[in-house]
């Protein structure tokens, strides 16, 4: 029961700053347009479409997902081989598998940058 409540509380209490957070931000980016207008300023500027150039870099997430399950095939196999034709005993296996997972990410995630490099120097 006390544990529900502490829940509930930590839940509300994010919502509670997300939603406050959002609410102050618009009320003062009103308020510098209101001010903007007084002094009579052109606002027309603040209310064009910019336009988004903001693309998903799908080659990246791409990259670093290929990585990730790449490493966990490669743990598996390790794994298996080191378990059942090695005979290693006292080898912990959920940490190696971790470790190759994570060194496969990491792999990906540098590979995945020197690939993108070169399109964001353009």
């Amino acid at each position: 029961m006390g544990e529900d409540i502490i829940m509930t509380t930590i839940w509300l209490g994010f919502f509670a700053a997300v939603f406050f957070g959002w609410y102050f931000y618009l009320k003062a980016r009103n308020k510098e347009r209101m001010s903007l207008i007084e002094r009579g300023t052109d606002v027309s500027e603040i209310y064009q479409n910019r336009g988004t150039k903001f693309k998903f870099p799908w080659l990246k997430l791409g990259i670093i997902f290929l990585g990730f399950s790449l490493g966990g095939l490669t743990a598996s196999i390790f794994a298996n081989v080191i378990e059942n034709i090695l005979r290693i005993p006292n080898i912990d296996n959920e940490l190696f598998a971790f470790s190759i997972i994570f060194l496969f990410t990491a792999i990906s995630i540098i590979v995945a940058y020197f690939v993108d490099k070169p399109k964001t120097q353009k």
